[in-house]
């Protein structure tokens, strides 16, 4: 008798136990699917928080530029117009797909320099060599725009010699790798330092891939390299 009764409350602390370990382990599958959806969301806002202090740079200097030739030269002026609409058509379409192709970004990108070019002539000389397996490899979308700024910001600006813009792109199996060097006059040049659009493009890179490091900077005085690392796995 006293071993059924015993017997029998084994086998309901057992059940009990049973019980609150299938509740728990439900309640802490929950838990855990609503802090991803959290950190997602979070994820999600801080991209876009970034990317809104970056566009209205863009247009900024592109409004600027265009008003500039308005009075003096209304044809170079409605060219810059034209590729200023494209662009900006660009940073919409894409705005929810963090993700593009490198032939989009960089197409994008090269209007970009078409609109700076109309306004510094042949001091402007953007180089590509790109290896044709880069064009579908994925890269984040507008964040090659403040590696282009940055080098007319610093090379282009203040140069009185025509100024390489030059872009390399190699790709494997696991990176893409993106290098944009320009020349500048170290004479010229008097303040160097990492502004807020290479600061936006680390803090990027860090929510989408965990990794600020993916980009690198290198001076020697004479060019200012920038190696943009991206992982495709």
């Amino acid at each position: 008798m006293v071993t059924r009764v015993f017997g029998g409350y084994m086998m309901y602390v057992i059940y009990v136990v049973f019980f609150y370990a299938v509740n728990y382990y439900q309640g802490f599958k929950e838990k855990l699917r609503n802090e991803g959806e959290l950190k997602a969301l979070v994820k999600e806002a801080e991209l876009h928080a970034l990317k809104s202090q970056i566009n209205p740079h863009f247009l900024f200097n592109s409004l600027n530029s265009i008003s500039s030739l308005t009075m003096t030269d209304p044809g170079r002026a409605q060219e810059m117009v034209i590729n200023l609409s494209q662009l900006m058509r660009y940073s919409l379409k894409h705005d929810q797909n963090e993700k593009v192709t490198f032939k989009q970004e960089l197409e994008n990108n090269k209007l970009y320099l078409q609109i700076e070019k109309v306004r510094f002539g042949s001091k402007l000389n953007p180089v590509f060599y790109i290896d044709e397996k880069c064009w579908n490899a994925k890269i984040p979308n507008m964040i090659l725009q403040p590696l282009y700024e940055n080098a007319i910001k610093y090379g282009v600006y203040e140069a009185t010699e025509p100024v390489d813009i030059t872009t390399t792109c190699v790709y494997n199996e696991d990176f893409l790798k993106i290098t944009i060097t320009n020349t500048y006059d170290p004479g010229v040049l008097t303040k160097k330092g990492e502004g807020i659009g290479l600061r936006n493009i680390r803090d990027r890179l860090q929510i989408i891939y965990g990794n600020p490091h993916l980009l690198e900077l290198q001076d020697n005085k004479k060019e200012f390299t920038v190696t943009l690392t991206i992982p495709q796995k």
